[in-house]
């Protein structure tokens, strides 16, 4: 019986040994995830300030185009009237 209890016993602590092990590789791997996610946590953030400058830019350059446009379109008004006016004083 003291043989049975021993081998119980030995049983018992190499279990406990590998249950130690298996926590240890849980806590690593725990702690490898949260360095991943505070990571991604920033990478998100640097995104988020990227996506506002590019809406920035983007309402710039609508503007610019819509001003652009509206500069042409002026100087094709003052482009024809000039033209009137030339083809008016040859007659």
């Amino acid at each position: 019986m003291l043989i049975q209890l021993a081998s119980i016993e030995a049983a018992l602590e190499k279990q406990n040994d590998r249950m130690e092990s298996f926590d240890k590789r849980m806590n690593l791997t725990i702690k490898r995830m949260v360095k991943a996610e505070s990571r991604l946590e920033h990478q998100e953030k640097r995104m988020e300030a990227y996506d506002k400058r590019m809406e920035l830019f983007n309402k710039k350059l609508e503007q610019s185009i819509k001003d652009q446009r509206e500069f042409s379109k002026m100087q094709s008004q003052v482009n024809k009237f000039f033209l009137n006016l030339i083809k008016s004083g040859k007659k």
